[in-house]
């Protein structure tokens, strides 16, 4: 849009309600109305949209004096009767005297300097107003006089009803939609508005409800933070009355059986005909039918699902639905589905209180979840299996409810899986229990483990003399003495103690886990044990899910080959296990092989393509909330190869930042590295050797003798 009023151009915006049109204008507008003489506005709403000349008199009701003793008397008249009222002045009488008056009008100011006419909600403009700036518009030529104008249209990002009026502005007048915010947007927007501390699965379900629409995601989260209770899994975000009024203003013209269809689609997953007409809705087709005419449901003319016009729609009619209406569409679904998880999760939302049948199906739905790479669902199907686990049954409520935050965690849900671990810990006595959660509680920190340094000791005390529980423990102990003391010796000492704890308590998961970390210390020390301790975690038996975790031996042993210079073996290991992480769904291992991707194309020196990765993972990262601070140093580093060395040293100093903020010395030092190198590239040698000296300096306290470490 700044590209097309720069040169002159004029500009269209279009989307749906609440997508953000207005707000464009008005920021474009703040812009260029500085380079216009004069600027002209008008804003309709649609109950005035009856109103003759309205926008016209908004438009040149103040600036027609400047030039009405340049008009003919025909057309000064006709103009003067439409914008004061006087007059019976109408499109069919002084039809071409009004045409004229307004065209001679604008080419009587621009020739004074430019103009900006600024028109939003042109939807609501009154048709005669319309038409007359449509015919100036189009005979304009040459004059600088620039149009910026919004419009709603549908949400079909195919729709063309912008078309009718472009046939309104100048011939050069460039169309661009506003599209819906991406997830990292609409968590930014909530943010900076006050929406603060909001789980990451919330803030997934309030992006994917409101479609990406900021005026929708805001009312969303102005709810839920009006909500005394945030709502459970399986139940729908709060839609406030404001949001059901806008998209539901037209179900009331649907029969009450089309109406009771809607909301059993809204209860479905993937809902199509089918689905519907063995969910016993017969007349599923009609009715459907009747939904798209009315603007609810989208037209599918290739597929046999049956898609909302807006999420928010769905979304709005579950909400206003009883809570027994909600439970009969469940219900009916319960036994209409195909899918065994869908089958599960609908007869859980379906029944009351505790049911130990019912928890045993979520539980094996929660599995089958698992094993098809879906964690976020398993972790929502584990907390309603919990939810209808009797207190007293095997696996316990809390058993449940652990395992459902381990597969947060996988899913990169650390927010949601950190509430379910401190709610366990409000009431759990059982020391495995207790220490289960202390575990999800530190791995949800992530980098920042300086923030739950208090809970070690407290995971000790838990675990008493117990092997397997104590293992568990060291093991984080042993990534403690790494992050925060940054004392290698002493983490490698705390992974072997893990490992022979594991070993003894016969906790293989545990072990290889423990060996791996280990193997990963004595790389970075240059310790001659570290290839024999690669290969003792490589070693039979393996657990499948580890072995492509981001902490597990293959990991190590990619950190190995990349430090030997090994690149095509390193490239081999990395694709393959990003290729088995994404089958799993495991969020936090995709960072961070994307991020092992792009250092080898940026080692071997193809540094277009380390920069389209390091950029992926980088999005990836922020997106998930995940491995930011390590994504943007190897970001910054390839675009200090292959794009743009500023934005190289900025994406350095926000990776220092974060490892400053989370006491992350390691990381602080390749960060560092990468600012230093962003600095010589960019020919600022007193900054490089400022920035290496600490690095230097950090290493030296850190204990990393192995220079291949980082290459600084």
């Amino acid at each position: 849009a700044r590209e097309q009023l720069a040169r002159g151009g004029s500009v269209l915006v279009h989307g749906s309600a609440g997508i953000g049109k207005s707000t464009v204008l008005r920021a474009l507008a703040a812009e260029y109305d500085t380079t216009a003489r004069t600027v002209l506005r008008c804003s309709a709403t649609e109950s005035e949209s009856h109103l003759p000349f309205l926008a016209l008199t908004d438009l040149l009701g103040l600036v027609v004096d400047e030039v009405s003793d340049q008009l003919p008397a025909p057309q000064r008249t006709a103009l003067e009767s439409a914008l004061t009222g006087r007059g019976e002045s109408t499109l069919q009488r002084d039809g071409l005297a009004l045409r004229l008056a307004v065209l001679s009008t604008l080419r009587a100011l621009a020739a004074k300097g430019p103009v900006l006419i600024v028109a939003d909600d042109l939807q609501w403009l009154d048709p005669a107003s319309v038409e007359l700036l449509g015919f100036a518009a189009r005979r304009l030529g040459e004059m600088p006089v620039r149009m910026l104008c919004a419009v709603r249209t549908s949400t079909d990002p195919h729709g063309h009803e912008q078309d009718r009026y472009l046939r309104a502005s100048p011939s050069d007048t460039l169309a661009l939609r506003v599209n819906p915010l991406s997830r990292a947007h609409v968590a930014e927007l909530l943010e900076n508005r006050g929406y603060t501390g909001l789980p990451r699965s919330t803030v997934r379900d309030i992006h994917r409800t409101s479609g990406g629409n900021p005026l929708f995601a805001l009312e969303l989260g102005r709810a839920l933070a009006d909500s005394l209770t945030p709502p459970r899994p399986g139940e729908p975000l709060p839609v406030p009355t404001s949001l059901r009024t806008l998209v539901l203003n037209r179900l009331d013209m649907l029969p009450a059986e089309a109406r009771r269809t809607l909301l059993v689609a809204s209860a479905g997953a993937r809902p199509t005909l089918a689905l519907l007409r063995a969910a016993g809705r017969e007349n599923a087709e009609a009715e459907t039918a009747r939904a798209v005419e009315l603007g609810l449901l989208a037209p599918e003319r290739e597929s046999p699902g049956v898609r909302f016009a807006h999420p928010l729609v769905s979304a709005a009619l579950y909400a206003e639905a009883t809570a027994q209406e909600r439970r009969a569409a469940h219900a009916a679904l319960s036994t209409a589905a195909v899918d065994p998880i869908e089958r599960a999760r609908h007869l859980a939302l379906a029944t009351t209180g505790a049911d130990p049948q019912v928890a045993a199906r979520l539980g094996e739905a929660a599995a089958v979840a698992r094993d098809r790479g879906a964690p976020s669902v398993a972790a929502e199907l584990g907390l309603l299996a919990a939810r209808h686990t009797p207190a007293d049954a095997t696996p316990s409520p809390d058993e449940r409810r652990l395992q459902a935050a381990e597969d947060a965690l996988t899913a990169g849900e650390n927010d949601l899986a950190r509430d379910i671990a401190r709610e366990v810990l409000s009431r759990a006595t059982e020391p495995a229990e207790r220490v289960r959660a202390w575990m999800v509680v530190i791995e949800a920190a992530g980098q920042s483990i300086a923030e739950v340094d208090a809970v070690y000791p407290q995971a000790l005390a838990d675990a008493g003399d117990d092997p397997r529980l104590l293992a568990l423990v060291h093991y984080q102990l042993a990534w403690r003495a790494l992050v925060i003391d940054g004392d290698f010796a002493a983490g490698r000492k705390e992974a072997a103690r893990s490992a022979e704890l594991a070993a003894r308590a016969g906790d293989r998961r545990t072990e290889l886990l423990a060996l791996a970390h280990q193997a990963q210390v004595e790389t970075l020390m240059g310790h001659p044990d570290a290839p024999a301790t690669i290969k003792k975690a490589l070693k039979e038996p393996q657990d499948p899910q580890l072995a492509c975790h981001h902490n597990g031996a293959g990991a190590t042993r990619f950190r190995w080959l990349m430090m030997s210079d090994q690149f095509g073996d390193a490239r081999a290991t990395a694709t393959a296990l990003l290729r088995e992480v994404r089958r799993r769904g495991m969020v936090e291992s995709e960072v961070h092989y994307v991020r092992f991707l792009a250092e080898i194309e940026l080692r071997t020196g193809h540094c277009g393509r380390a920069l389209d990765l390091a950029r992926e993972g980088y999005g990836l990262a922020r997106d998930s909330g995940i491995g930011e601070g390590a994504s943007a140093m190897l970001t910054s580093l390839a675009e200090a190869a292959g794009g743009d060395v500023e934005r190289a040293q900025a994406l350095a100093r926000e990776a220092a930042e974060h490892a400053e903020q989370d006491g992350d010395l390691m990381y602080l030092s390749r960060a560092l590295g990468a600012l230093g190198h962003a600095q010589l590239v960019s020919g600022d040698a007193a900054g490089t050797v400022q920035s290496l000296r600490r690095v230097r300096e950090l290493e030296e306290g850190l204990g990393v003798t192995d220079p291949a470490r980082g290459r600084w």
